[in-house]
């Protein structure tokens, strides 16, 4: 994990990430893209381990039309969600371990990682 460069990535967003991220502990087996993309802009992907992509969120951030996202996105159908998103087989946006995939996505209006929002590290 390229410290130095998610906090570029999140500050290009507008988003402080030793302030979002006070530990990394609950993230430290993610897997972590950032890509630049010109319809979107920065995306950054936190894919949970393969292993624990039934029981853990992949989340992603962005902004897109001016306006920031924080999506949630489960595997396994959680009580709240805002869409279900059919990863297509084959994209350029998407980390290759999430497509081909349902997912249920929540449109999260609180941009910390959730997992250190159960954990407490927050």
């Amino acid at each position: 994990m390229d410290t130095a460069l998610l906090e570029r990535s999140f500050a290009g967003l507008g988003l402080d990430f030793p302030t979002l991220f006070p530990s990394l502990e609950p993230y430290r087996d993610h897997e972590w893209i950032v890509k630049n993309l010109p319809r979107i802009s920065t995306i950054i992907n936190a894919v949970p381990p393969e292993a624990q992509m039934r029981t853990q969120p992949w989340e992603e951030w962005y902004i897109q039309e001016g306006k920031r996202h924080h999506h949630v996105l489960y595997l396994k159908k959680p009580p709240r969600y805002d869409e279900i998103f059919e990863a297509p087989a084959h994209d350029d946006v998407h980390p290759p371990r999430t497509l081909g995939k349902n997912w249920y996505v929540i449109d999260d209006p609180d941009f910390s990682p959730v997992l250190l929002r159960a954990s407490g590290s927050r």
